[in-house]
């Protein structure tokens, strides 16, 4: 199991701040909402299933999970297995993943592999 989940798969103000506050020139107004940075295309809370159905984020999920298993040593997995796999974890995400201590995936690797598929460009508009 631990092979398999490995494979697949695979983020104060004190109280004596105020007077020093209100010193401090203010904030640049927040971007309109015409503005603001698109929402990602793809995060670690996507499933897997949606994950896989997309070139480059099959791509991207399949070089990260290739990396973390070669890292532990565990040996490549047969058609046959991993088919069986994502079957089992298509709708799962990799956040989800992580929960289980088989899938190796400590809060380090989420946010890594999460900036990997924030990183990929939204879809061009037809």
């Amino acid at each position: 199991m631990i092979r398999s989940l490995t494979l697949a798969a695979a983020l104060v103000l004190t109280a004596g701040a105020a007077p020093a506050l209100a010193q401090t020139p203010a904030q640049a107004p927040a971007k309109p909402a015409a503005e603001a940075a698109p929402a990602p295309r793809f995060t670690v809370d996507t499933t897997m299933a949606e994950l896989i159905a997309d070139p480059q984020a099959k791509v991207v999920v399949g070089a990260f999970f290739e990396k973390r298993r070669i890292a532990a040593g565990a040996p490549p997995m047969t058609p046959e297995e991993s088919a069986g796999l994502a079957e089992m974890i298509g709708g799962l995400s990799p956040r989800q993943l992580a929960e289980f201590p088989q899938a190796n995936l400590d809060d380090a690797a989420v946010a890594e592999l999460d900036a990997l598929l924030r990183a990929i460009p939204a879809q061009p508009a037809n």
